[in-house]
This record gives C-alpha cells, sequence and structure tokens, in this order.
C-alpha cells in the first residue's frame, strides 16, 4: 500500500519525542531523535528498521527542530545510518560564529567527559562535512524537500523561524562567544526558548499536515504561531487533517486563531506526547478537554501521571535524602502513534495504529483526569 504516515513517538517522563513521516514511494524523514534511556537507542532508527525502511537510500531529510535535548539526542546515530539524507537545522544567519560556538562547546563536552545537544550537533555537522553535503538552513516558508514521482506530489515546507527569530538567535550567539573562556569549567548554555522551534508543514498529492513541534505563543507577531499567522506565504489552501500539537500540549502552546484558521476542524486528527516530571504533568486534564472538542479523534503516546514516588528499600531512601533529596524518578513510557492514510483511495481517511502505551483520549478519560486532581 502507498501511504500517507506521520507517526509520533513519545517517551513520557522527558526523555524526548520524535516525528517519522513516511511520504509515498518509499520517501521517509524524521524530525528530531530521543533515545531509550536503557540501550541509548535513538527511537526513530528502531522504528525505520522496525519498518523495514532502506536506511541507505529511502530516508531522504532529517530535520533538528530545535535545540533541546529531549529532541536532539540519537539524532546523530540517525544521520550517521542513513547516508542519503540531507540534514536540516535552524542556524543564526551568521554562519561562522555558529559554528564556531557549537566547536567550542563540543570540545569544552569532551574535556568533562559527558555527552550534550551540542556535542552531538557538532557530530552531525562532522558528517555532513565528511559526506560534502550541505546542510540546509532552516528558515520561514523556504522550500525543504520537494518530491515529484509518478503520481506523487510531496512537499515540505518550513513555517519557522522568521528572519525576526533567526537575527535575535544570532545575537544570543555572539554574546555567548563573547563571554566565553578557554579554561572556564563553565558550561555554554543556550538560552532557547521554545518559540524559536521549527514547524513544518507537509503536503503530499491533496493531503496537508502541521508537525508543531514545541513552538510556543508570543503576542509579538514576529515569533510563534502569530508568525505563522501573519507572515507566512506558503500556508496550503488545503486545511490540514493531522496536526502534532506542539510543546506537549502545554496552554502556552495554545493559539486559538491557529486552530480556526489552520486545520479542518470536522476531521482532523491530533498526536499528542505527554511530559512528566515530578509535578509537572502536560497535558493538564482542562487542555485535553479543549483539544477533544477541536479534533475528531486525539491520541497521545502515553498518559500516567506519577503521583506517588516508588518505594525503595530504607537504605536507599536515606542515601538518596543525604547526598541528592531533589532527586526525582521519571517514568520511561514509550508510545507510538501511528497515522496512515492510502494515497491511492481517492477519498482516503486517516487510520491510526496504536503501539505500546499509546492510546486515544476520550472525555471520559480527560473527566476522570480532572476529577483526580
Amino acid at each position: 500500500m502507498n501511504c500517507f504516515g506521520v507517526s509520533l513517538i513519545g517517551t513520557g517522563g522527558g526523555y524526548g519525542e520524535s516525528v517519522v513521516v513516511q511520504l509515498g514511494a518509499h520517501n521517509w524523514m524524521v524530525i528530531d531523535s530521543c533515545v531509550n534511556p536503557v540501550t541509548k537507542e535513538s527511537l526513530p532508527l528502531h522504528y525505520l528498521k522496525s519498518r523495514g525502511v532502506d536506511l541507505a537510500s529511502e530516508v531522504k531529510l532529517i530535520v533538528c527542530s530545535h535545540w533541546h535535548n529531549d529532541h536532539i539526542l540519537g539524532l546523530d546515530q540517525l544521520f550517521e545510518e542513513c547516508p542519503s539524507a540531507l540534514f536540516a537545522l535552524s542556524i543564526t544567519s551568521d554562519r561562522e560564529k555558529f559554528l564556531e560556538f557549537i566547536g567550542l562547546d563540543s570540545r569544552q563536552d569532551k574535556v568533562a567527559g559527558r555527552t550534550s545537544s551540542t556535542d552531538i550537533m557538532a557530530r552531525c555537522l562532522q558528517i555532513a562535512k565528511q559526506r560534502g553535503t550541505h546542510v540546509i538552513s532552516i528558515v520561514q516558508d523556504r522550500l525543504l524537500l520537494n518530491l515529484q514521482e509518478g503520481n506523487l506530489d510531496a512537499k515540505v515546507f518550513a513555517l519557522t523561524p522568521s528572519d525576526t527569530v533567526i537575527a535575535e538567535f544570532g545575537t544570543e550567539i555572539s554574546e555567548l562567544i563573547q563571554n566565553y573562556t578557554p579554561h572556564s569549567n563553565k558550561k555554554i548554555i543556550v538560552r532557547s526558548p521554545n518559540e524559536k522551534c521549527v514547524v513544518l508543514q507537509v503536503c503530499v498529492n491533496e493531503h496537508t499536515v502541521i508537525l508543531g513541534g514545541d513552538l510556543e505563543n508570543s503576542q509579538d507577531n514576529r515569533h510563534g504561531w502569530l508568525c505563522i499567522l501573519d507572515h507566512s506565504t506558503c500556508i496550503t489552501k488545503n486545511r490540514a487533517s493531522l496536526f502534532k500539537i506542539p510543546h506537549h500540549g502545554s496552554a502556552n502552546a495554545y493559539e486559538e486563531r491557529a486552530w480556526n484558521e489552520l486545520f479542518d476542524n470536522e476531521s482532523l486528527i491530533g498526536q499528542l506526547s505527554p511530559f512528566i516530571n515530578g509535578r509537572v504533568t502536560l497535558p493538564t486534564p482542562d487542555m485535553l478537554l479543549n483539544f477533544l472538542s477541536r479534533v475528531q479523534h486525539l491520541y497521545i503516546t502515553s498518559y500516567q501521571p506519577q503521583n506517588k514516588p516508588k518505594k525503595r528499600e530504607s537504605s536507599i531512601g536515606k542515601a538518596i535524602q543525604k547526598f541528592n533529596p531533589t532527586l526525582k524518578e521519571i517514568p520511561y513510557q514509550n508510545g507510538i502513534v501511528e497515522s496512515l492514510i492510502d494515497l491511492d483511495q481517492p477519498d482516503g481517511q486517516w487510520q491510526t495504529k496504536l503501539h505500546e502505551k499509546a492510546f486515544e483520549i476520550d472525555y471520559d478519560f480527560a473527566n476522570q483526569c480532572k476529577q483526580a486532581l
């Protein structure tokens, strides 16, 4: 079956998320990566292998949506095993300063004996350089991928970041480099809010999906969802029928206008991954109820808030209390929401398969969660 598919991989406890997109005619793309905390294997890479994808030729594009560990870990593994894929990310307009920053911070990580997002990013850039391929710089309205094969017409557009966001990021990087001292033990911190995240519009034949990443709102329409609504020139006339809801369904990523103007709410499929870390649980029951009023079906990769800490032996509990009283146990709950549409059917509809901890949310479940608070 020739399918257009969107598979959201989520890990529940803040370990990350990734989106694997089947573009039809044996063409694939991947947005972000996360890892199994035990095996350290890239979960989208594992998914592609389980689907029998020819990694050498069928993965066409790998996108880094933004600079947070829960979206970058394992990205270098994935890129290394997909030699035909192009690598795309949003970088500052001052390319030299960006690459200098990556190199400085990566060397810091090697000295400290740790792996971080900058170390992984440096490895990805090194792989691209060794292959002699260019890194695609993502900016609003840029066409990142265009496939025309027989009856297949697939296009991937970036809806963010805007020129303003990129310019601001360039200033941020420049200031970080100026403040950096080679002999300092202080880790460089990229203060990169989610309003800088890449959002993608994927169009395959007459079908459109929007992958919202972690993009948050802003009152300034040069940023966030208002920037897409007011300034993007590549929004298709076909309203999207599938939405990867941004930032784990948090209220600060919800924009009423976006739901009214970008989506076909009568047939819309919503995909979510949660964020559960101690007392923080996203999405909240109120947001679940809000989403349910907007979609035909709402799916989540897992959702099991941890209300009570796991029981431990008294000696272990005392050691934790003495040496690291702020230690939190974060549950790893992997799930996959796999939505497919048959491109050979003129009136094809999304069919969703749920794997591991993933399930469909309904009003009863959302109300039960609200009552439990």
